[in-house]
């Protein structure tokens, strides 16, 4: 992603994608740093933060980090959207050359103050999502998280709508080894070596990122 740096031993975001020169299989640790850029492909639901993504369908984009560990054909994973806002654990497996995860907890759920196109704010939780991914030898690979949020009146603990959002997603692998870091938003994977990694600037074509950013 063009204006992207990685520095180790410094706090930050991490992301997960898969771009080797050979179909992975649990034999073959795919542990590291990934970075991952996303693109809106259907909404529904959401009330009014339903209606004002319609029309982003096809042209919003995010970015995000995933720290990514294997044991095995068992996946565990921190992602981050810088953009909107979240960094939560996930859970899977690696089976040949299919990767599927899904959200066991966050760190942070939660973007506030998300405008509608009626003039209106929201707050929108995310309380759900999953990912899968096809590894493809020696090529780009890609993929698809669907993700539920609630959304909420400024204030308020009654959901007004539940929101649906499916993104498809290009990931390449960083290079960097499991080793390198065991930080990342403040998740600990037991036993890695000492150093975080960082992802650190601004991707000039992803002006603005997020979802809740149109």
């Amino acid at each position: 992603m063009s204006g992207f740096r990685v520095r180790g031993l410094t706090a930050g975001l991490l992301v997960v994608a898969w771009g080797c020169s050979s179909p992975l299989s649990p034999s073959t640790q795919v542990s590291g740093a990934w970075l991952g850029s996303s693109t809106l492909a259907s909404v529904s639901g959401g009330e009014c933060i339903g209606a004002t993504l319609q029309p982003a369908v096809g042209t919003a984009r995010d970015v995000f980090t995933t720290a990514l560990r294997q044991t095995g054909s068992t996946l565990e994973a921190t992602i981050a959207s810088a953009a909107n806002g979240t960094s939560c654990a996930f859970a899977g497996a690696l089976d040949g050359a299919a990767a599927t995860m899904t959200l066991t907890s966050c760190q942070t759920d939660r973007f506030t103050g998300a405008r509608c196109s009626n003039g209106e704010t929201r707050d929108v939780q995310l309380i759900s999502s999953s990912i899968s991914a096809s590894v493809r030898a020696g090529a780009s690979s890609s993929g698809t998280e669907t993700s539920t949020w609630n959304v909420y009146a400024p204030g308020t603990a009654t959901p007004l709508g539940t929101l649906t959002i499916v993104g498809r997603f290009a990931w390449a692998f960083l290079g960097l080894p499991s080793s390198d870091y065991h930080v990342f938003t403040g998740t600990i994977f037991p036993g890695y070596a000492d150093g975080t990694i960082s992802i650190e600037g601004t991707d000039i074509f992803c002006q603005p990122c997020g979802w809740f950013s149109h």
